[in-house]
């Protein structure tokens, strides 16, 4: 089952959410769209992990109106994942890891939309990982450090079943929150935490700063 990109259906996309794979951290149901955006509009939806499902996709839109200080509505939202495709679990307490031919498709998917959707302004890639890759597949640059430090370490990768862990733990510190552009167009390029780390908590306190400078972005 490939899960599929939350498109705007009444307005024109201003942003592009980029998430990382489609499936719940806990669980092996696989959503439909990306983040169970849908669980967001159409409350008739009511399963029995409705919860968990509607959840993420409020705190994936939430994010965004937060950080752009409400000028980014929710139906003006473009989402899809680095991978749609389900992908081992990680072991307890570990990332789940994107190999890299996962990756290339879907730089390749995001490169596409993109060029479909001429009104998007925005990017805002979610987590390490996710930004690790666009990264290094080209889709933009930030610092000649970053891709380095957060290349994922052999012994995840070879692990079974496999899982992410960077070279350097605090390595997205170096890029949450900075505006960078796409390498083949003029989108900015605003690298943020995953959706479930929304709102942010005393864990995630060292990311504040960058989550303010965004909002000084937005205050234009």
């Amino acid at each position: 089952m490939q899960t599929l990109d939350w498109k705007p259906k009444e307005y024109t996309p201003r942003a592009l959410l980029i998430g990382h794979d489609p499936r719940l951290q806990q669980s092996d149901t696989q959503a439909e769209y990306v983040l169970f955006a849908n669980y967001y509009f159409d409350k008739t939806i009511r399963d029995r992990t409705f919860k968990s499902k509607y959840g993420l996709a409020a705190s994936a839109f939430n994010q965004i109106i937060d950080i752009t200080n409400g000028k980014i509505k929710p139906e003006e939202i473009y989402i899809t994942n680095l991978c749609n495709s389900a992908l081992p679990h990680a072991p307890k307490s570990k990332t789940v890891y994107i190999p890299e031919e996962k990756a290339i498709t879907g730089v390749e998917n995001i490169k596409k939309i993109i060029d479909e959707n001429s009104t998007i302004e925005y990017l805002f890639p979610m987590s390490l990982q996710v930004n690790y890759w666009l990264q290094n597949l080209g889709l933009y640059d930030s610092n000649d450090g970053f891709v380095e430090k957060s290349s994922p370490r052999t012994i995840g990768v070879q692990n079974e079943p496999p899982y992410y862990e960077p070279k350097e733990k605090s390595s997205f510190l170096m890029i949450c929150g900075n505006n960078y552009k796409v390498k083949e167009g003029s989108q900015a390029v605003i690298p943020i935490l995953h959706a479930k780390c929304f709102p942010l908590n005393k864990q995630f306190r060292a990311y504040e700063p960058a989550y303010e400078k965004i909002r000084n972005y937005f205050r234009i």
